[in-house]
């Protein structure tokens, strides 16, 4: 421009759509305001290749922002509908699907009609979040508009039925489908095969997998993965084994999914020396063991009391550049717990630290149990400290494992302590702790402070269950305060306890009080 060459449009688009492309929509955006304040005029495909720089670059909100820019007439051209459709899409390829159906209906406002890709990304995107119904309804505004129905639409729709496992509504969309005169392609039937798998349907997804050859297509390596998942999902390993053979023969490679979901059968049928020659056998084909081929086989090894090759394989999987996440070392520690191995377990805690990983509730919660069992219980309390302060904060079920270990060890006082303090951080105790507690006043013979426990338990709606029944009545009918007993059985049988505790009270009175009806039956 500054040695007086025309430029037209085409060639600023082309350089527009440069920077976008290599990731410069700024650059881009700089570029339009400048060619712009020069007097160049721009139309709709420059206006395009920056809405749609705008939203690869996760800018959607300044691509809609331009496009009602545009709508007010700022930019000498208005939007049309493949620029609405693009931040259509986009909105709903990231999850703000609602917002996606708002824009939807302001395009409709403002005289832009949909087209297919406007329909399908809204339909792919109701979908995905379960809204299914709704996707048929902007398919019936695609029939009543005229506008063509492709096998791509059909296929998301089916998805979207098989994924709320309504199969017999995905097999009547896939057969009105093929009435109209569409062929069925892979993807559609790899969807519908997904589906009846994942209901345990593995027969009719099997006849699907067959009839596909028979339809002209080529069966992918999904479509093997879906039947040997299915197939490992109803424990069916011989079939598994015979649909991984027949990828052989058909020349295809299997990846890892496909050895994961082999591995993990065989891990989940205790076949554990099996899982290892396909584990080996993926290995010797190239793969690299991936973070979920790690955790399922640790996990196997550690449960079939194979510790030591389980660290062993730990330490292998590192050296070759696997980086163990936060449930691999979950896996090894619970195993170490499991095997009275704490001090390794400690270690793995630190190393954890080391790497920067948080540890879950779970890794927590399984050292905490381990500590326990093996009468560390002021580590396990100092665990718990460090939950509070650095980690996610424990639940119920730490706080329960814990206080189970005081009582049980005569520290009724210092469980007391922890009770207290779990109800000051805000979190509700449960009928577990409830009972825990209540146990551990009734076997210190502090009697009234088990039923205080149990009275403010029932003021908090807490239903007692057939363990604190149990519990609270044995300790009771030993202090001889039968009385006392009653009262509390007219209690809990007005919060409708569970049929086992009504039981539970009817024989347990119609045996003290033979002369008297019994009370659950009065109470009913």
């Amino acid at each position: 421009m500054k040695h007086g060459y025309h430029i037209d449009t085409v060639t600023l688009n082309v350089l527009m759509k440069g920077l976008c492309v290599s990731g410069n929509v700024l650059k881009a955006l700089e570029f339009h305001d400048e060619v712009v304040g020069k007097g160049f005029r721009l139309n709709e495909v420059s206006y395009g290749i920056l809405i749609s720089g705008l939203c690869k670059d996760g800018k959607v909100n300044v691509a809609i922002h331009m496009l009602r820019m545009m709508e007010k007439g700022c930019c000498f051209v208005k939007g049309n509908v493949v620029m609405y459709s693009t931040v259509i899409d986009c909105l709903c390829r990231n999850g703000f699907v609602n917002e996606a159906c708002d824009f939807y209906i302001e395009m409709v406002e403002n005289g832009v009609c949909p087209n297919e890709f406007t329909y399908g990304s809204l339909i792919r995107g109701l979908c995905g979040v379960g809204r299914v119904w709704e996707g048929f309804g902007l398919l019936d505004e695609m029939v009543w508009e005229g506008l063509y129905v492709s096998v791509h639409v059909f296929t998301i729709l089916i998805n979207g039925l098989c994924k709320k496992g309504m199969l017999l509504e995905a097999r009547e969309v896939f057969n009105e489908m093929v009435k109209r005169g569409h062929k069925p392609n892979i993807v559609t039937c790899t969807a519908l095969m997904g589906g009846y798998c994942s209901n345990g349907n593995v027969d009719v997804a099997r006849e699907l997998f067959d009839a596909v050859v028979n339809w002209g297509f080529a069966r992918d390596i999904w479509t093997y993965n879906i039947l040997i998942h299915g197939y490992c999902k109803v424990k069916r390993l011989d079939d598994a084994m015979r649909v991984f053979n027949e990828m052989h023969r058909e020349g295809l490679v299997p990846n890892l999914v496909t050895y994961n979901s082999l591995i993990d059968c065989y891990c989940k049928a205790g076949d554990v020396s099996r899982a290892w020659e396909v584990f080996k056998t993926m290995r010797n084909s190239g793969l690299t063991p991936d973070i979920v081929t790690s955790c399922i086989l640790l996990d196997a090894l550690c449960k079939s009391q194979h510790l030591d090759r389980a660290i062993f394989l730990f330490n292998q999987l590192v050296e070759k550049g696997l980086e163990p996440d936060v449930w691999s070392y979950t896996i090894l520690i619970n195993g170490c717990c499991t095997n009275g191995r704490m001090g390794e377990a400690m270690n793995l805690l630190k190393e954890m630290h080391l790497k920067n990983l948080v540890p879950h509730i779970v890794t927590y919660t399984c050292l905490i149990d381990g500590l326990c069992r093996y009468g560390r219980i002021s580590y396990a309390w100092n665990l718990l400290n460090e939950m509070h302060v650095n980690g996610p904060p424990p639940d119920n079920i730490t706080y329960s494992i814990l206080l189970n270990a005081l009582c049980k060890n005569q520290h009724l006082d210092k469980a007391i302590l922890l009770f207290n303090q779990m109800i000051k951080s805000s979190l509700e105790p449960d009928i577990c702790c409830y009972t825990i507690m209540i146990d551990g006043y009734c076997k210190s013979k502090r009697i009234d402070e088990a039923v205080n426990l149990f009275k403010e338990m029932h003021m908090k709606n807490v239903v007692p269950d057939i363990a604190t029944c149990t519990i609270l009545f044995d300790g009771l009918f030993q202090s001889g305060r039968i009385s006392y007993a009653w009262q509390l059985a007219n209690m809990i049988c007005d919060t409708d306890p569970p049929p086992d505790v009504l039981n539970y009270l009817d024989a347990l009175f119609t045996s003290e009080h033979d002369d008297n009806k019994c009370l659950a039956s009065a109470y009913c």
